[in-house]
């Protein structure tokens, strides 16, 4: 009896036997639509994981190659630039060079500058050689194929009048270590 009298008074209040619906269905659709792709964004996230632990790169292989690769050719470029000790040396080379080519040249003062995280200096300097297109070529030419690492960051050619010279302010930057 009394088990009829408790399911008769359950179904007799639909406000609580619909509310209960209303939150079982609601409780489905979120599970569906928000947890179930989460779950395998989980999965799959702990599948790579384990894969990268064991040393069993899939996707980024190739980028980690790259990584190592770049890693070593920036070991090799800083290996290659000579220390601070060698400026005044460097310096004599670009005046040689000037000579070189016959060409007249103003007065160069490098400003030094620390760069970047590799504890590099940056000597930087903007001077100005006057003389024929053809040495001032020549002079750009022993400057790209010096076996130091001078860096042009820019260069102006003007032409002064009716003469056959030619006029070049140049920026040049040593980088050293």
């Amino acid at each position: 009896m009394a088990g009829k009298a408790l399911i008769k008074a359950i179904f007799s209040n639909w406000l609580v036997i619909g509310t209960c619906a209303v939150l079982l269905l609601l409780n489905i659709l979120f599970y569906y639509f928000f947890i179930r792709h989460q779950e395998e964004n989980i999965a799959r996230l702990e599948r790579q994981y384990s894969l990268v632990r064991k040393g069993k790169v899939t996707k980024g292989g190739r980028r980690l190659d790259t990584l190592i690769s770049r890693k070593k050719e920036m070991d090799t470029f800083m290996a290659a630039l000579p220390q601070e000790s060698a400026f005044p040396e460097l310096v004599h080379q670009v005046y040689s060079m000037i000579q070189r080519n016959g060409l007249i040249s103003g007065r160069m003062a490098f400003k030094p500058e620390k760069v970047g995280h590799f504890s590099l200096i940056r000597y930087a300097t903007s001077f100005k050689v006057t003389g024929r297109y053809e040495q001032i070529k020549h002079f750009l030419a022993d400057l790209l194929d010096s076996r130091s690492l001078f860096c042009i960051d820019g260069f102006i050619l003007e032409k002064n009048g009716k003469e056959k010279k030619v006029s070049m302010t140049l920026e040049l930057s040593l980088y050293l270590k």
